[in-house]
């Protein structure tokens, strides 16, 4: 099974075209549950993807060959009656393996005798390519808002497609282009409930997103990453009065993005996240920039003076001990009829630099958002959190919307819709 699966994977690493090595790394990014079982439709899903991509570019032997490949795989997959059988854990840990060496294990086998200082050379110029997109588009697109004047504030899309750091399922990597077709759909009007028009530069603006997957395809670490998030919003921020939205990807994305806010701002925020978890784990799995991490980091940075966690309804203990360790304000679920009316008269920000606002949409009960990879049931509806971000005082300084999973949407983008709502809300909070 791992010499059918290695010739497949060197087969697609072979031909340089964007879509094959896309592919590549959705299919090693995904975790093992997702590459048997009912996750099958899935990978399905992004192999016929690949495949119609690749139609009128690659030769009839090669699509041939690689159809092959991928009937052989389905054939051994499904041979065991069960995914928990007694010859398939040995066969997913190899699958696992390779998924965690992904297109790095043939990288570091092409890189073997290149000096070290080459490799970063070039990394450190993919690295700068991709923050002077960023800078040049928010350069743009903040003269604009600022040769039409009257804006104080304007939300600035900023898409960071990253889902790697999940620890269950990678598809909130996928989510930004979603969620911008959801508000441009048409569907609705482009007028947001306090009144204020999306089609309007000065309302909301749009910058493109960090290109993630091109980053680590050069081998690019996460430290690294984060800090190129970081510059990326920091480069919005320079162009007043833009101020960062940020379409997710993962939890694992707020870290860096509040880490810029506040130090462009040169001080402490407020945080309001809404979540049905508290995102607090010292390093989950062992993976100190896990999304389930990604609080922990903010805190233990000094990056926030106060956190109010709303919407939590699975918690373990290390959370409950870390919620203390860094004095979180937690509002729970089973609490929450009580809480209801102190959550929506909010005031926040005074004496620190503003206010951010971090919107997990997992926060909402799955009735309402069932595409994202944690389904808990019992959590807020949405007018639940219109409510608390329409009553809210403060003035916004960023904001971000993470872990919806275009992967587990219903056909009808029900969850796109939703996040598109969010998104579309939050514009008319920041904007002034």
């Amino acid at each position: 099974m791992a010499v059918y699966l290695q010739i497949l994977l060197t087969w697609v690493y072979m031909f340089p075209s964007s879509e094959y090595r896309g592919w590549h790394f959705q299919f090693m990014d995904l975790k093992p549950q997702d590459k048997h079982g009912c996750h099958s439709k899935t990978f399905l899903r992004t192999l016929f993807n690949c495949h119609g991509a690749a139609i009128g570019k690659r030769a009839l032997t090669q699509c041939s060959f690689y159809w092959l490949t991928l009937t052989f795989f389905f054939h051994f997959q499904h041979s065991f009656s069960s995914p928990l059988s007694p010859s398939a854990p040995s066969v997913f840990v190899k699958m696992s393996v390779l998924g965690r060496r992904g297109i790095h294990y043939f990288q570091k086998l092409n890189s073997a005798n290149i000096p070290t200082a080459l490799i970063e050379k070039g990394q450190n110029r993919v690295i700068e390519a991709s923050l002077t997109l960023i800078r040049e588009r928010a350069k743009l697109k903040g003269e604009l808002v600022r040769a039409l004047g009257g804006a104080v504030a304007s939300a600035s899309l900023l898409g960071v497609p990253l889902g790697h750091n999940s620890s269950f399922l990678q598809g909130p990597a996928f989510a930004p282009p979603r969620i911008r077709e959801a508000i441009w759909c048409g569907s609705t009007n482009p007028t947001t409930e306090e009144g204020k028009e999306l089609t309007d530069p000065r309302v909301l603006t749009d910058v493109g997103d960090v290109p993630v997957q091109e980053i680590r395809d050069c081998g690019v670490d996460d430290e690294r990453l984060m800090k190129v998030v970081s510059e990326s919003v920091k480069l919005v921020m320079e162009e007043d009065p833009l101020r960062p939205l940020v379409l997710g990807g993962d939890h694992s994305i707020s870290y860096p993005v509040v880490r810029a806010v506040s130090e462009k701002l040169g001080g402490q925020v407020d945080i309001l996240h809404l979540d049905a978890h508290p995102d607090n784990y010292d390093a989950y799995e062992g993976n100190y920039f896990s999304h389930a991490s990604s609080f922990a980091r903010i805190m233990e940075g000094g990056y926030a003076r106060r956190l109010l966690q709303v919407g939590i309804r699975s918690i373990s203990q290390e959370g409950r001990d870390q919620c203390k360790r860094f004095g979180v304000e937690l509002y729970e679920m089973r609490t929450f009829s009580r809480d209801r009316e102190y959550l929506e008269n909010l005031k926040l920000g005074e004496g620190v630099k503003g206010v951010y606002i971090s919107i997990d949409v997992d926060s909402l009960d799955p009735a309402f958002a069932p595409g994202v990879s944690h389904i808990e049931p019992g959590g807020l509806s949405f007018r639940d959190i219109m409510n608390i971000i329409h009553n809210l005082k403060g003035d916004i300084v960023g904001a971000d919307v993470v872990e919806f999973n275009p992967q587990r949407d219903t056909v009808d983008g029900m969850t796109a819709m939703v996040a598109a709502k969010l998104v579309r809300e939050l514009t008319a909070k920041i904007a002034k």
